[in-house]
């Protein structure tokens, strides 16, 4: 669906609309936006049911692709986060706001740009604002599902990560040929992949290297959104197994933050994997930090011996060895040069991408010793390859510079407009 630049009756001059509710934080002071405020030429629009998607995008402020002093995050107000924030605090270096009202009625000026780190109902509401432009990054980069909805039509430009995703969109008839050429798609290479400062590669010198495991949530829809290794405790089982054929004794645990939302069965199945890598004699930690509430609690509750594994940038935690599911942090790994095997199943893996798998992928009959003994005997050789598939850039100069530069180039590449300026004669 093609949304053309025609004026919204909502903010025609003949009848000004009413500016939005803006409702600060930390204060609860409303106030209504208006031109006197000085309104943003960029934004950060997130709509979700969980507070924790904050956190999730809070390290794209970190590393520059959103500007932490010019780019507001308009969180779209819902009485369920409203309950959470009992629970947690928001990030107090980030300009977050509530917005109530039409979601049309964003508060950012005219010719300004709104990028969207979810594909959100309400989003549908806020494109329709035809005299700002509107960009889908969404929040990494990933072989499931959710990365290609028929639905990221309806958005101006699309930051893409690189080839692989490109093709996921064109083989799915999302988008054609023709889109890519005259550039609605826009290839940012790692720009919208989180960084984890907190992790790095092992070194030989390290005295006490981890291997860290990253499983995925259970996903909406049935057994096709679901790309969890917690199932039977598949990804406990591999843990061991590599842990075991590689010497390590140290694991760190990072669970995706909406991890057990959907199914509180899952949670059990969290607990249990814990338990059993702590019998064989591993020492276990967690990161909490950015866990789902209930997860939290079921840690709380039943893991007495397990440690809560607190992130230190200054002293990033060794990892000699990732596994995660299909999930962004393959691109995680790939970002920060770390070795890693992903837990897939068989018809998880990619076309363009099977040449890969089958020298990185641990499939549900995969021995897990043979894989990670071969493909750690070629591992830069295999994952420079898997780079260069998941990693591309429309200006091939910015390969080489800071975030802060991508994003800097991006702004001024929408605001250029050249596929719609283009498509409108």
């Amino acid at each position: 669906m093609l949304l053309a630049r025609t004026p919204n009756p909502d903010i025609s001059p003949k009848k000004p609309a009413a500016a939005p509710e803006l409702q600060d934080m930390e204060t609860g002071q409303v106030r209504l936006s208006s031109a006197l405020d000085g309104l943003p030429d960029q934004a950060v629009y997130l709509d979700s049911p969980v507070l924790s998607a904050v956190t999730q995008i809070r390290p794209f402020f970190e590393s520059g692709a959103f500007g932490v002093t010019d780019t507001p995050l308009f969180l779209r107000q819902k009485s369920l986060l409203r309950l959470q924030r009992a629970l947690g605090r928001l990030p107090q270096e980030l300009d977050v706001r509530w917005i109530k009202g039409r979601a049309a009625r964003l508060p950012v000026a005219a010719g300004g740009v709104v990028f969207y780190p979810f594909n959100a109902r309400s989003n549908l509401q806020t494109v329709t604002r035809r005299d700002i432009r509107h960009v889908l990054t969404l929040h990494g980069e990933s072989n499931k599902g959710a990365s290609m909805r028929p639905a990221a039509r309806i958005y101006d430009y699309v930051s893409i990560a690189g080839p692989l995703a490109r093709d996921r969109y064109l083989k799915a008839g999302i988008f054609t040929a023709d889109d890519m050429d005259r550039g609605r798609l826009v290839m940012m290479g790692d720009t919208f992949v989180q960084p984890m400062p907190e992790i790095r590669a092992a070194r030989s010198s390290d005295a006490d290297p981890a291997l860290f495991y990253a499983p995925t949530w259970e996903g909406f829809g049935g057994h096709a959104d679901n790309y969890s290794s917690l199932s039977g405790l598949r990804g406990f089982a591999a843990v061991l197994a590599a842990a075991d054929a590689m010497g390590l004794r140290r694991v760190v645990i990072k669970p995706h933050p909406y991890l057990g939302l959907l199914r509180p069965a899952i949670t059990r199945s969290f607990v249990a994997g814990v338990r059993q890598l702590q019998q064989a004699g591993l020492r276990v930690s967690v990161m909490m930090e950015d866990a789902s509430v209930p997860l939290r609690l079921a840690c709380l509750r039943a893991l007495r011996r397990a440690q809560h594994f607190v992130p230190d940038r200054a002293a990033p935690l060794p990892v000699a060895l990732g596994l995660c599911d299909v999930s962004g942090m393959e691109a995680i790994f790939l970002k920060q040069r770390i070795a890693h095997l992903v837990l897939s199943r068989e018809d998880a893996v990619p076309r363009e991408m099977a040449p890969l798998y089958l020298r990185k992928a641990l499939l549900p009959e995969s021995d897990v010793r043979r894989v990670m003994t071969r493909y750690l005997a070629e591992a830069a050789e295999i994952d420079a390859a898997h780079r260069a598939q998941v990693f591309g850039w429309t200006e091939p100069s910015l390969a080489d510079r800071s975030t802060f530069a991508a994003r800097g180039w991006l702004l001024e590449y929408v605001k250029r407009d050249p596929f719609w300026r283009v498509a409108g004669g």
